[in-house]
């Protein structure tokens, strides 16, 4: 039997590796008799027992992101207007996505759509303000 530790021959029987003194287990103790006879798997090199590799873990398959839906309404509401109804629209469904996007932590995409949508909306307000105030100064007589 090898150690885990450093790779050096451990004889039957011993509670520690004689090279580094690293605790041999219990249970590996009784089975050492068998596991020093047995010849080496895959051609490795005797005393030797590869290091595992981060890649033989478990891989979790990459779950892929997708687009909040209410990002790219406020996009589009931002973009048509439709009678300023669409800009306060474009602000509402903006500022709930944004917050949607931020609280996945990255697991929804489409931040720059909401963030679009909001300034489109505020532009769109911006626009309606300047509107009703040039209406309320110059009064057709």
């Amino acid at each position: 039997m090898s150690c885990t530790r450093c790779g050096a021959l451990i004889t039957p029987g011993s509670r520690s590796c004689p090279a580094c003194g690293k605790a041999v287990p219990p249970e590996r103790v009784g089975t050492a008799a068998v596991v020093a006879t047995a010849p080496p798997a895959g051609g490795a090199m005797r005393g030797y027992e590869p290091a595992a590799s981060p890649l033989d873990a478990a891989v979790s398959p990459a779950v892929p992101q997708q687009t909040n839906g209410l990002a790219v309404v406020s996009l589009v509401m931002g973009i048509i207007w439709y009678g300023w109804i669409g800009s306060i629209l474009a602000l509402i469904f903006g500022y709930i996505a944004k917050s949607q996007i931020d609280a996945l932590q990255g697991r929804q995409k489409g931040r720059g759509f909401a963030i679009a949508g909001i300034v489109l909306g505020w532009v769109g307000v911006g626009i309606l303000a300047l509107v009703i105030i040039a209406a309320i100064v110059i009064k057709p007589n």
